[in-house]
């Protein structure tokens, strides 16, 4: 039986102009979150079980990738017929940040602004755009209870979306607390609304009376009813316009605030968003694109998370891009990196002439261009095939006469055309790509 070479269901490989892309989107992201006044800072892949489980996680805390204990302690486990398991892979960003706020607060700027960009894994079924690792890169707001965290966060993720010429984002916008009072209206007992609210978020993927008729045998039918003139409706309905104007003003004012930044900002109230049941404590909100079913980022303010840390409640904001569906999108409508090829491929005309070639590319390299040494032994046409391949600008040659006569022969592969010429005029030439 042989070994297989694909990754494992929900994990994937990248080849070098993936890579490329996502690393020119990384850069992107984090300048943008920057120019915002955020920090970066990095967390620890692996946690304890501790923090990744206990109401903090929701829906995720069944996702887990568990690690086994190692040593005399799984052995011991083992015997004792005891949890086999004591860490486990993070599953988001968030939990992270709020023990690491629990420990480092006190050393850091308050209120914080931080971003953290970087892998995480969850157990799931993989499809389309969801994989069990991707990357996450999350912005939030530690230490602020003003309505002014939530516009700053959104107008990042927002601004992030621009800088990719990415049109056709809206942002819908709810608020935990109006979902809890329609709730409580409709007269669903406590111990019902987390279902409830899990059936009504299906009506983005189900026709509505599919749903009611859930929700009915759920709450049973006049709850149902009120619920469906309410949290059911996907555009704001009565009841939230006359909320927004009183008690949730500060939705309308976050909406207003945004579109002030961000004139193009399409922003919507959704009575029907919900997001992160036991961990939202306030306004939620989603970012989606007409090119995708599922969400292209989301997020809401969190104003308990740090308690489970043993510490005081402080208020939260973040929100999150799904960065492998922001790549789906840039991939399929035909974005590709700019700076993933060398500027150009240095031949090696012989042994003898390799040290040549390694110094006229280091002294290119210390000029600021991207220059690779062919690194075996081939004929010349077999190197530029390799600077084909390689996708590079030029390819250089320095055969013995260039040698002798402190020349660079260089090959522009796109039009054939080639000249001999000093390190400074090729440097020129490669700079300008001309």
């Amino acid at each position: 039986m042989s070994i297989p070479t694909a990754p494992p269901s929900g994990f994937r490989d990248f080849l070098p102009d993936q890579v490329a892309l996502r690393h020119e989107a990384a850069a992107t992201i984090s300048r943008v979150y920057r120019s915002f006044g955020f920090q970066p800072i990095a967390t620890s892949a692996v946690e304890d079980l501790q923090v990744l489980t206990g109401k903090g996680g929701g829906e995720n805390e069944k996702l887990i990738f568990k690690i086994m204990k190692r040593g005399e302690a799984l052995e011991r486990a083992h015997s004792e017929k005891s949890d086999l398991a004591d860490l486990g892979l993070r599953f988001d960003l968030t939990l992270p940040l709020a023990r690491y706020y629990s420990k480092n607060g006190s050393t850091l700027p308050h209120p914080f602004k931080a971003f953290s960009m970087g892998p995480v894994w969850r157990a799931e079924r993989a499809q389309k755009g969801r994989y069990r690792e991707f990357t996450q890169c999350d912005v939030d707001i530690i230490g602020a209870d003003s309505w002014g965290a939530e516009v700053d966060v959104i107008s990042a993720i927002l601004s992030v979306f621009a800088s990719f010429g990415l049109t056709g984002v809206k942002v819908h916008l709810n608020d935990r607390r109006f979902v809890d009072q329609a709730l409580e209206k409709a007269g669903v007992p406590a111990e019902r609304r987390g279902a409830a609210c899990v059936i009504v978020d299906k009506l983005d993927k189900m026709e509505s009376a599919k749903v009611l008729a859930e929700l009915e045998a759920e709450v049973g039918a006049p709850s149902a009813k009120i619920l469906s003139a309410s949290i059911m409706a996907t555009e704001a309905g009565p009841d939230l316009l006359a909320a927004v104007k009183g008690e949730f003003a500060h939705l309308l004012k976050i909406s207003d605030a945004v579109k002030s930044i961000i004139p193009s900002a399409e922003i919507v109230l959704t009575p029907n968003l919900m997001r992160g049941m036991g961990y939202y404590t306030g306004p939620v909100f989603e970012f989606r694109h007409p090119s995708l079913s599922g969400s292209l980022g989301g997020g809401g303010r969190y104003d308990r998370l740090t308690e489970k840390f043993g510490g005081p409640p402080i208020p939260a904001c973040g929100g999150s891009i799904g960065f492998e569906r922001l790549m789906l999108i840039l991939e399929e409508t035909g974005r590709s990196a700019t700076g993933g090829s060398p500027d150009a491929v240095v031949t090696v005309f012989s042994d003898e002439l390799r040290g040549e070639s390694l110094q006229a590319a280091a002294a290119l390299r210390a000029k600021g261009l991207s220059v690779d040494v062919f690194p075996g032994a081939a004929k010349l046409k077999a190197q530029f095939r390799y600077a084909d391949q390689k996708k590079a600008a030029y390819a250089l040659v320095i055969g013995p006469d260039e040698a002798a006569g402190g020349r660079i022969q260089v090959k522009n592969l796109k039009t054939g055309e080639e000249a001999a010429m000093s390190l400074d005029e090729a440097c020129a030439k490669l700079a300008a790509r001309a």
